[in-house]
């Protein structure tokens, strides 16, 4: 039921998320389209200028424009002819024209008027040389008018039209709608409507609404309009109103579908979820009255009974399974009973043996270095004794020892390695005096001399040699382990380094670094520290720090 109110409340949430991003899309489209199609004005608007200048730009450009509309074709034919030949400039003014429309193909048609004169120079795409017409022609495309000013007297002489193709506004319209219904309008200087595109061919009363304002107040009124549609006014720097809308209908409507798809689709998951749970809950509660029916069985006496599990599924499986091997445990009760007390006594047997095994050895040890002092073999009884004395310190169960006797352990350690190579290894053990009787835990300086031998020697070499050193420095104990083996990178003693500062696991090949760490840690608490580090020579050296239990209490 949870997971269907889920489902519900997110279909509702995505639908206001949708119909609110529909909503910000249909305003952003308003805002697009309007300075897109400003950016095609500023650029329309620098080119009628030019075009407008360059008819403009001298005293002869300004005659030939009013020969133009004086004489007529002949007589203005042969006055360019001579102008030709006195000034070695050929100006014919329908030509010039017809010259723009080949510079720029968005051109539509070009107009010219002069203040002085009722005629009007218009030129199109079927005639670009152009005629003269008593009245003004009708628009073709977005239409720009343009000042003709006389540049040496700044006078206003009449004005040139340059109308251009639709074309590129309607795809500004377009590419910025995003599939958006939208209406855009542009109004001239004059408050006469020279652009309008709707994305969608529906009959509208905006257009003749916009016009009819205009006509009424040389502006639009936006309070009413916001009511119903989304819009975005932008005005020009020549003077040029954007208008742009998108109705707020179309958005309801785009958000209304995406909610209805939305609603069937919970419809169809709720249905799916529904049927799969009054499925699932029907199988479970049949299997857990089965159970329940096996267990009332065995509460009765009927031990023996199991809980059929061949049937059974997923969890419920899992718990017939535990109730029968549960079942099983209490029948085998009284036979693991006697047969703890069994292995108890074997215990105690065992107990007894390994009081008896260790004497038995050091007795063992004991005769065999005797024979070697008699025979005269004072090395062979040297290592005996020796071998006796670490077996008997392993086997002993004391927790701590002095720092004098763990250190006599690990000599001993030494020398049996270096009987086994006499050639290859040499040691030197030292402490000071005032530190011998020092309590430390059992084997905490052991396992890192083994790894010198397990991973750090270079048995391949004569001059191998380990060192071991404890002093007082300030208030301090130092131990100081120093070997000139094989060493590690410095990588390796910066990753056992932090692993040691925060009681890691030391992931390089050791026996015991973690142990000895965590054990003297417990031990010293926070004055213990250890470094490991390399030797001058090559090899390591570990340099182990704390303070003394007695002095920090």
């Amino acid at each position: 039921m949870i997971l269907i109110v889920g489902v519900t409340v997110f279909s509702l949430v995505v639908s206001y998320t949708i119909s609110k991003k529909n909503n910000e899309e249909a305003k952003q489209v308003t805002v697009d389209i309007s300075n897109r199609i400003d950016a095609i004005l500023v650029e329309d608007e620098k080119k009628a200028a030019r075009m407008a200048t360059e008819l403009t730009s001298n005293p002869l450009r300004i005659e030939n424009l009013y020969r133009y509309f004086q004489l007529d074709y002949q007589q203005y034919l042969s006055y360019t002819l001579d102008i030709s030949q006195d000034y070695n400039m050929y100006i014919y003014l329908p030509k010039e024209i017809e010259h723009m429309y080949y510079l720029d193909e968005s051109i539509q048609s070009v107009a010219i008027s002069l203040n002085e004169f009722k005629e009007v120079y218009s030129s199109t795409l079927a005639n670009k040389q152009g005629i003269k017409l008593e009245e003004f022609p009708k628009d073709t495309g977005v239409m720009i008018p343009k000042l003709l000013n006389n540049p040496d007297t700044s006078k206003y002489i009449g004005t040139f039209y340059l109308s251009l193709s639709v074309e590129e506004f309607n795809k500004a319209v377009t590419n910025n709608s995003q599939q958006t219904e939208s209406e855009t309008f542009i109004f001239s200087n004059t408050n006469r409507l020279i652009y309008s595109r709707k994305t969608k061919e529906k009959g509208s009363p905006l257009e003749s609404e916009l016009v009819q304002q205009m006509n009424d107040h040389s502006k639009i009124q936006p309070s009413k309009l916001k009511e119903s549609y989304f819009m975005t006014q932008l005005k020009t720097k020549e003077g040029y109103q954007i208008y742009t809308f998108v109705p707020k209908k179309s958005v309801f409507l785009k958000s209304a579908k995406s909610f209805l798809w939305l609603f069937l689709f919970s419809l169809i998951i709720d249905s799916i979820l529904l049927l799969t749970l009054f499925k699932l809950f029907g199988k479970y509660v049949r299997q857990v009255e089965d159970i329940l029916l096996s267990i009332n069985e065995i509460t009765k006496g009927k031990i023996e009974n199991r809980i059929e599990v061949n049937h059974k599924q997923a969890e419920m499986k899992q718990i017939s399974i535990g109730i029968n091997q549960m079942l099983d445990s209490i029948q085998n009760y009284l036979k693991d009973i006697y047969e703890l007390e069994i292995k108890q006594k074997d215990a105690d047997m065992r107990a007894l043996q390994s009081q008896i095994n260790p004497h038995f050895l050091y007795n063992t040890l004991e005769y065999i270095r005797m024979s070697a002092v008699s025979e005269g073999a004072d090395e062979l009884a040297e290592v005996v004794y020796n071998f006796a004395a670490l077996l008997r310190n392993n086997i002993s169960q004391e927790k701590t020892v002095t720092l004098e006797n763990e250190l006599k352990f690990c000599e001993k350690y030494v020398y049996l390695y270096q009987m086994r190579y006499p050639d290859s290894i040499a040691y030197s053990f030292s402490i000071e005096e005032s530190i011998k009787s020092l309590p430390i835990p059992k084997f905490a300086i052991q396992p890192l001399i083994e790894n010198y031998f397990q991973h750090g020697i270079d048995y391949l070499k004569m001059e191998n040699a380990i060192g071991v050193k404890a002093y007082r420095e300030n208030e301090e104990i130092v131990i100081k382990i120093s070997d000139n083996g094989l060493g590690m990178s410095e990588i390796q003693y910066g990753a056992i380094n932090e692993a040691l500062a925060f009681n890691h696991e030391v992931k390089v090949n050791s026996v015991g670094i973690h142990n000895v760490n965590t054990r003297l840690r417990l031990y010293y608490g926070s004055s213990y520290h250890m470094k490991y580090s390399s030797t001058e020579n090559g090899g390591t050296t570990i340099v182990i720090r704390f303070k003394d239990k007695e002095e920090q209490t």
